[in-house]
């Protein structure tokens, strides 16, 4: 197994909802800040990618007195442009709160379409890949 990205995330007070857990579409957002966090250790400045496919199962609930959350990223494939990658959140009880399979594509922002990533940039990849 390959190596694993850990990113700590805050839960904040306008992340819970009316049933005082943290609404499941705000889930999406902690997986993006790590997401980010993550691309940017491996490419070494601002991340530019698209998400192309994102699933995701919600296993427990998290609610503000938790006060953080740990996201897991691995990488699943590495593609020419594309890496689909498993993202999990745990709270701090190491319970899983949800399970995400995303694919993201490295972008060109400027010219509006996928990129390849380098040689420099697939080499750090392959550390998080299965082995």
């Amino acid at each position: 197994m390959g190596a694993v990205f850990e990113h700590q995330v805050g839960v904040r007070w306008r992340d819970t909802d009316a049933l005082g857990h943290v609404n499941h579409v705000v889930f999406l957002t902690y997986l993006e800040e790590a997401r980010d966090a993550f691309y940017a250790k491996i490419i070494g400045s601002e991340p530019i990618y698209v998400v192309a496919r994102l699933e995701i199962d919600w296993t427990a609930e998290v609610r503000y007195e938790d006060r953080r959350v740990t996201v897991q990223i691995a990488v699943e494939r590495l593609g020419a442009t594309s890496l689909t990658t498993r993202e999990t959140i745990l709270t701090p009880s190491d319970q899983t709160a949800a399970r995400a399979r995303v694919v993201t594509v490295r972008w060109d922002a400027g010219r509006r379409r996928p990129v390849g990533f380098t040689d420099t940039e697939r080499e750090r990849l392959t550390h998080y890949l299965p082995g």
